[in-house]
């Protein structure tokens, strides 16, 4: 099985920022052609030009091979039916990654000069998207696509959301994000369901001053990570997945930086600590991230989840930049680097070039 972890960069007054998307295992078999030693890959991209690659390393982070790629900005992302996507925010340049290392560029709408996406998801070899828009009227809209993996468009349609996160059953798209209203200048909590064969679209508008970041789907719920606009504090709110109505609103007067289940276990990172939420009650901390650190990326499928939990501040260690750790929460199967435990973390380097953590260089080395 192996492996992935995203590395996305961006550039900030002439600095590079780490910008780590997660890693995600890859269930699947190594082809006949695969070497053997990687156990990882790594995408970079920057910001502000099309500069990047796919790197694999081995399990003690040392390099076995690069791919350059022109990619830019690819910092949106998911996993889903074994198959892993990534898109960039700033520009259209898209990829398909397998557990071999093979992967394929394509662009939205067949054009790359169309904007880049705010989340992106594939299953079933249709690919789902919301491309980036811009202000309309009262609202921030943005573009609804499906086409499949050859190019080919299924269907589009405006929506008003600024979109964070999306998952897709069957033929029914979930989207969550954020509805502006500029003339009262807010942003609110915003849940759309879309019909993939109709576009028939169903909305509901929650809080004001809130923000959903990311979503996920268990069984008859859908659970929303929002974020108040104002201090940054968290709640989950779950929703009914047929109406859309609002069940409960579980609000902890604490930052959550994540949700996420385990063995169907909903599971948060509450002020740092994973902790596991039962019927509303937030259970004692199983883990504690690393001090200094906060939830950068992270990314989970129920079985496991892999957090990216970033250094507050970068700093230099042995002529490396020190940007954070990747650390895996896993219930079920013990880590084959930390036996009978639940946890394995790395410390994620960037090597320095003329005093730049510079992201083709990205090393992971376990801590």
């Amino acid at each position: 099985m192996k492996k992935m972890i995203v590395v996305g960069l961006s550039l900030i007054l002439g600095l590079i920022m780490a910008a780590v998307l997660l890693n995600y295992l890859l269930h699947k078999e190594k082809e006949d052609d695969f070497d053997r030693n990687i156990e990882y890959y790594i995408i970079s991209s920057n910001m502000l030009d099309k500069s990047g690659a796919l790197i694999g390393i081995d399990v003690n982070g040392d390099f076995v091979s690069k791919k350059e790629m022109k990619i830019q900005d690819v910092t949106k992302f998911n996993y889903n039916n074994n198959i892993f996507i990534a898109g960039g925010v700033r520009s259209n340049n898209n990829l398909i990654i397998k557990a071999d290392g093979s992967y394929e560029r394509f662009f939205l709408l067949d054009n790359p000069n169309y904007s880049g996406v705010t989340s992106i998801n594939i299953q079933n070899e249709e690919i789902i998207a919301v491309m980036n828009g811009n202000v309309e009227g009262d609202t921030y809209q943005n573009l609804f696509v499906a086409q499949d993996i050859n190019g080919k468009m299924i269907q589009k349609k405006i929506i008003d959301i600024y979109s964070s996160d999306l998952c897709y059953e069957d033929d029914t798209v979930y989207i969550v994000g954020s509805y502006l209203s500029v003339k009262n200048d807010t942003w609110s909590s915003k849940i759309i369901k879309i019909d993939k064969n109709n576009l028939e679209l169903e909305e509901k508008i929650f809080d004001k001053n809130t923000e959903y970041r990311s979503m996920l789907i268990s069984a008859d719920k859908i659970y929303c990570l929002g974020i108040s606009t104002k201090d940054q504090r968290g709640s989950i709110d779950i929703l009914d997945k047929r109406t859309l109505e609002r069940l409960d609103s579980l609000n902890y007067n604490s930052e959550i930086s994540a949700i996420f289940t385990v063995n169907d276990s909903l599971y948060g990172v509450v002020n740092n600590e994973i902790r596991e939420i039962k019927e509303g009650i937030l259970l004692s901390s199983e883990y504690t991230l690393p001090e200094n650190t906060y939830v950068s990326s992270y990314l989970g499928d129920n079985k496991s989840v892999h957090i990216y939990s970033r250094n507050d501040v970068i700093y230099e260690e042995n002529g490396k930049a020190h940007m954070g750790y990747i650390i895996k929460y896993n219930m079920i199967i013990p880590s084959p680097f930390h036996q009978n435990r639940n946890f394995f973390s790395f410390i994620l380097f960037a090597t320095i070039i003329n005093n730049i953590p510079h992201v083709s260089f990205a090393v992971f080395f376990i801590y």
